[in-house]
């Protein structure tokens, strides 16, 4: 790179006509061999590589607005708001505006003023509509994948694991030497954070209970991938739920009052007799490590000294917010957890950090139509994403907030301005509805006013009167739905991915979920499009560092030549 930025005028004019005419070529190739290229399926990881790479390379070339001044974030968080749709940006918008006296719709999210907004696809290679699993592996390696598996393409069987595997962002990231976490309030083991550094056929081999007799001895499970493998191993901060699946459960007496239904609530305790917080302990014993169990712990931690920070603050999923236990030998809320891993990472004398915080618990307050306890997890995320605001350069750190995937849930009627965005959406003297209601789960059963069977004779649906003797504002409470699930389904429609910071004008139109791993892969020079970004050669720094004015404006010129070189020296 150097040779290309060393300034002389003779030099950089044949350059430049050299480069022009290179390009011209290349693009007359490219339309006339378009179609050469055929994928032998349409499924596989180097389809999917390809795909987010073409996509990456038409944002470059028509980016008006990078004015060919290159970038780099030594810095990248990526909030994932998991089941947070369309909808639930919405209506949590307006909770959130609703909560502190106001009418709510002209409420502002901490993030809705990012400079960058995209729309992203989330289906499955084999569903219309996804899992967590598959989405978390397509956002955080490149690779779309098929329902339920993490860190692995569709090829994935029982005996082709080591193949089927896909590197993720921390792995990249950690291949730079930079710092890496993950914070988020579901288990540490759950399908999204578990798709930034684990390899599985099967997202519910948490821990070994579950993974069935015949392939113990040839699987690993996911707790025992973060602290036995790379990059789990390696990771600097780890901040959530799950203590059952590392066997260091708690006393009965010190779990949570509240316990909720539905199947993203089946958690599994280990059977081998191994404490792999012990081993984790053991492990970095010599060095300044921290384990914290509740949130008194995580306070006491000085953070800008510890090297390795492990939190497991619940033996399952941590507790939504609205029901969290605040005190000191409680549970941490997200911005809190958020500040900490942020603290630990963000180091002046280190190569930068990259950090995924997920909202995990939107997508089980959802699946249980729980919408008020999903509206105030949409809320502490929108205050994570606040908190990181305030505590990052924007000038080096890219922050991408997103979703997985959505919910089946609807905001509709004709409620007035203002109305309890919990409320109804009609007037009292009509058949009661509400603003906020489900296509399906358990909420069905709730708004029959007995658990007759059901028939389209049937007319017991609860009135307006009746439903005021629901106790609406109760935790336990679940909207309408109208079909009867036990677990209420994902959505399958396109979610907004919002950039702000080094990298954020890569975030455009309508793509498919895995460009979002090459927005970072190539704003973080790291991974598999880093070699697409000039400015992640350090000669070109230091080069523009020594050069004049005028000699950096013929630079940045004959820089552009060698971008577009590189873009198009790739098969197309």
């Amino acid at each position: 790179m150097a040779s290309y930025l060393r300034f002389a005028p003779a030099r950089c004019v044949l350059l430049l006509l050299s480069g022009l005419l290179f390009v011209l070529i290349c693009d007359i190739d490219r339309a006339q061999g378009a179609s050469v290229y055929k994928s032998p399926n349409l499924d596989d990881a180097r389809f999917w590589k390809r795909n987010a790479e073409s996509y990456l390379k038409k944002v470059l070339m028509y980016d008006e607005n990078r004015r060919m001044v290159p970038s780099v974030a030594k810095n990248i968080i990526i909030f994932v708001g998991d089941g947070m749709g369309i909808a639930s940006l919405s209506t949590g918008r307006i909770f959130k505006g609703q909560l502190a006296g106001r009418s709510g719709e002209e409420e502002q999210l901490s993030f809705d003023s990012f400079p960058n907004t995209g729309m992203s696809k989330t289906y499955n290679t084999d569903r219309q509509v996804p899992d967590s699993a598959g989405t978390a592996t397509a956002m955080f390696s490149g690779v779309k994948t098929k329902y339920g598996v993490l860190g692995v393409d569709y090829t994935i069987t029982e005996t082709n694991l080591e193949a089927a595997k896909v590197s993720s962002f921390i792995e990249w990231a950690q291949a730079e030497g930079k710092r890496t976490g993950i914070v988020t309030t579901t288990r540490v083991t759950h399908a999204t954070p578990a798709a930034c550094y684990a390899h599985s056929m099967n997202r519910n081999y948490e821990c070994g209970a579950n993974i069935p007799l015949k392939m113990k001895n040839r699987i690993k499970d996911i707790a025992r991938q973060m602290m036995e493998d790379e990059p789990g191993k390696n990771l600097n901060v780890v901040l959530g739920g799950g203590r059952n699946h590392f066997g260091a459960s708690m006393p009965s007496h010190l779990k949570p009052e509240y316990k909720f239904q539905g199947a993203m609530e089946k958690t599994c305790i280990r059977i081998d007799g191994r404490n792999l917080v012990e081993e984790w302990k053991q492990r970095w014993n010599g060095t300044n490590f921290a384990y914290a169990w509740k949130t008194s712990d995580l306070r006491a931690v000085d953070l800008d000294k510890v090297d390795h920070l492990l939190g497991l603050f619940n033996d399952d999923h941590l507790s939504y917010d609205s029901v969290r236990d605040r005190s000191p030998d409680g549970e941490p809320s997200l911005s809190e957890m958020t500040e900490a891993a942020i603290k630990v990472l963000q180091r002046p004398d280190s190569n930068g950090f990259t950090l995924m915080v997920e909202g995990g618990r939107i997508d089980h307050a959802h699946h249980q139509n729980h919408a008020h306890l999903a509206l105030a997890e949409v809320v502490e995320l929108d205050k994570a994403v606040e908190t990181a605001l305030s505590m990052v350069d924007l000038g080096e750190t890219l922050i991408i907030v997103t979703a997985d995937h959505s919910h089946a849930m609807t905001f509709n009627g004709y409620p007035d301005r203002g109305n309890d965005i919990l409320g109804f959406g009609n007037r009292p003297n009509a058949t009661p509805y509400e603003t906020i209601t489900y296509a399906n789960g358990p909420g069905f059963l709730q708004h029959r006013w007995n658990s007759s069977l059901f028939s389209e004779e049937s007319t017991d649906w609860a009135t307006w009167v009746k439903l005021s003797q629901l106790n609406r504002s109760e935790v336990t409470y679940r909207h309408m739905s109208a079909f009867p699930l036990s677990d209420e389904t994902h959505g399958g429609e396109d979610v907004a991915v919002f950039a702000s910071g080094p990298g954020a004008n890569l975030v455009r139109g309508t793509f498919e979920q895995n460009y979002i791993a090459y927005v970072m892969s190539y704003a973080g020079c790291m991974g598999p499009a880093k070699r697409l970004n000039v400015a992640c050669d350090d000669d070109y720094w230091r080069t523009v560092a020594k050069t004049s004015g005028a000699q950096r404006a013929v630079s940045s010129i004959v820089l552009v030549i060698a971008s577009l070189h590189a873009m198009v020296s790739f098969v197309w």
